[in-house]
């Protein structure tokens, strides 16, 4: 994760004011924070983590508003059309910016209907596989995948145009695979079957699979990184593994709508560019098996936002992602 924290992060020292001095008055009452998904989800619990340090920081109430639905294009669209006073922001993920975005119409431009200000998190996607697979290494499972062996296994994913579908047809690309995508109805579903040995792979954002890990029940063979994680320091990444051009994850982060006032910009950004600084945010996150990575600049932001949606919709221009 370090090239992604050179960056992405690196905020602390790109914006040395702290957040209380940015801008006297704002804010002066509390700031709501729309999750675009339901309660108790990924994205939930990083935004409540992200909130609570926000609130310390800004020296305000920060409150989470779940609004889910529309695989998230409810929330992002409520605060596309919210007030530009900082009151109101969003919580948006890689679903609600890049992908949903490609895929149909969402009733909002993700790039100029908002005001980028920071990343909080960028999970990356894990190749794990179930420990019966005859494949102890990247490099032996893709051997094994590219064989006639590899016509009868199958991956599975939380649904079509999902991370996990995408990363297991960009395998399929990159190798020569054709492995059979087995689409269930969320990515705990796609998880239990790859636990139960139901399915041979599973290729997702790294948090879920930790407890199974450890449990010793799934198998890591590769993260679709530049650098390796801290929370899986022998997992080689993908490049590393002998699959070159396969870097791919999700990312969550802090946005508001088009036309905030740029003190209010600076003052959430400041805020949020400590996150990494935070030992009970680093160790909440943790918990939950993701790493805080504050962006260097709202600019920096905005611009790794524009790449992800292209290359997102590059990748599901694919006929297999427009079912």
């Amino acid at each position: 994760m370090q090239h992604l924290k050179r960056v992405l992060g690196g905020g602390a020292l790109v914006l040395a004011v702290s957040a209380n001095a940015a801008l006297a008055d704002y804010p002066s009452r509390s700031i709501t924070i729309v999750v675009p998904f339901a309660a108790g989800g990924n994205t939930d619990i990083i935004a409540r983590i992200a909130a609570d340090h926000l609130a310390r920081e800004l020296g305000q109430p920060v409150v989470i508003e779940n609004r889910a639905g529309g695989g998230g294009t409810i929330g992002a669209a409520l605060v596309a059309e919210a007030a530009p006073d900082g009151y109101r922001l969003l919580f948006g993920a890689t679903g609600t910016h890049n992908v949903n975005p490609n895929l149909r119409d969402v009733g909002y431009d993700p790039v100029a209907d908002f005001t980028p200000i920071s990343t909080a998190v960028v999970s990356s996607v894990l190749i794990a596989v179930h420990p019966a697979v005859q494949a102890d290494t990247l490099e032996e499972f893709m051997a094994l995948t590219a064989s006639d062996a590899g016509a009868m296994m199958n991956f599975s994913s939380g649904g079509v145009g999902t991370v996990a579908h995408v990363a297991g047809e960009l395998y399929n690309d990159r190798t020569g695979s054709q492995l059979l995508h087995i689409p269930f109805g969320g990515a705990g579903e796609a998880l239990n079957d790859l636990v139960a040995g139901r399915v041979q792979v599973n290729m997702n954002n790294l948090p879920s699979f930790l407890p199974h890990i450890a449990a010793g029940s799934v198998r890591p063979l590769a993260l679709a990184a530049e650098t390796r994680s801290a929370l899986l320091p022998d997992v080689p990444t993908t490049a590393e593994a002998g699959l070159d051009d396969f870097v791919l994850g999700s990312w969550f982060g802090l946005l508001g709508p088009a036309g905030l006032p740029q003190d209010v910009v600076d003052a959430l950004s400041a805020a949020m560019s400590t996150l990494d600084q935070n030992e009970d945010v680093i160790a909440r996150y943790a918990a939950i098996g993701v790493e805080p990575i504050p962006s260097a600049s709202p600019e920096a932001f905005a611009d790794y936002m524009a790449a992800q949606y292209i290359w997102w919709g590059e990748v599901l221009a694919n006929p297999v992602f427009q079912q």
